[in-house]
């Protein structure tokens, strides 16, 4: 189970560029920059398709995660520049990664960025497998409009230059929900307000995360829970983006309302995650604000069951029920 999340302080640029016809006509209309083929995997990773620098790999979609990754093992099997960041980044156990790389291209579908920045981890494939070789995450996501459609195979990058609305085409009907962003970070990680049991939480939309995932911490102030609670059932344990090992959890809610859908009795797993502990350094040290935690993490086990589309700049998502999904089970 892989889950933790990083707080950073930067933001990043990924400049894809269009292959021949696929941008198109008035500004008003919806501009397709990539359409990448992903796989939703055994263990709930959504992996999309790319080749970096020559080599063909899986690349996990990730709107949970600040920061674009690559593993060790990857970077040293395709021969990559390392150097340290000006910036350290803390994943939830506290373990300090301060090293970045340089993609000298890459390709999602049809498109090609080059010179892109990512932070070197310690966990990942080295691209021999199926295993995702990192993390795609919100530092270059927000740059586009996403639609994530995990049934039928594809998530899709659009220009963010199109008139309010218009992201939905595959359907006439849909749902809305307002996202928000919080902290002073540039970064823009999709938050939305999500009622577990009539208690108002901040949810983190979280495609990096396999399921439904609640802070330890919030779990026990705001529904009484602890690890030693009747029915809180331990599952195991997770791994971070630092390889750091945490217990994991599972409970049995009465409800959970997202948006315009409504799940009843859900199994929300329970960690103690914490990135709002951590420190991150930027010449000096700045502590994370416990404010800019979310309080849930909202993950591939109902993704799945939509069809979704990211609008960053309307700070708004759309979404539909999959084909042959049920949105109430979990």
């Amino acid at each position: 189970m892989k889950f933790a999340r990083p707080f950073v302080l930067f933001a990043a640029t990924f400049g894809l560029m269009a292959a021949p016809g696929i941008a198109g006509a008035a500004s008003c209309d919806l501009k397709q920059i990539a359409s990448i083929p992903a796989t939703l995997s055994s263990r709930n990773q959504l992996l999309l398709d790319a080749v970096i620098n020559d080599l063909p790999v899986k690349i996990q979609l990730d709107t949970g995660a600040s920061v674009s990754t690559l593993s060790e093992r990857f970077v040293a099997r395709a021969g990559m520049p390392i150097e340290n960041s000006h910036t350290s980044f803390y994943g939830l156990t506290g373990r300090s990664i301060d090293q970045q790389t340089r993609v000298s291209t890459m390709r999602l579908g049809e498109s090609t960025s080059t010179n892109a920045l990512f932070i070197v981890a310690p966990t990942g494939g080295d691209g021999t497998t199926d295993e995702p070789v990192g993390w795609f995450g919100s530092d270059y996501l927000q740059n586009y409009d996403v639609e994530i459609n995990a049934a039928g195979g594809k998530v899709n990058l659009f220009s963010r230059d199109h008139c309010p609305g218009k992201l939905v085409y595959w359907a006439p009907e849909f749902f809305k929900s307002d996202i928000y962003y919080v902290g002073t970070s540039p970064v823009h990680r999709p938050m939305l307000d999500i009622v577990v049991d009539g208690q108002k939480l901040r949810g983190l939309l979280d495609t990096g995360a396999f399921m439904t995932v609640m802070r330890l911490a919030v779990a026990q102030q705001r529904f009484g829970l602890s690890p030693s609670s009747s029915g809180m059932e331990k599952i195991g344990e997770s791994v971070g983006m630092e390889g750091v090992k945490i217990d994991t959890y599972r409970y049995g809610f009465q409800s959970m309302t997202f948006g315009e859908i409504t799940l009843h009795n859900p199994k929300i797993v329970v960690s103690p995650i914490n990135s709002g502990a951590h420190v991150n350094r930027i010449g000096t040290h700045i502590k994370a604000s416990a404010a800019d935690e979310e309080d849930l993490l909202i993950g591939m086990s109902l993704v799945k069951q939509l069809r979704l589309a990211i609008a960053y700049n309307e700070k708004a998502i759309y979404y539909t029920i999959a084909p042959q999904t049920q949105a109430a089970t979990q």
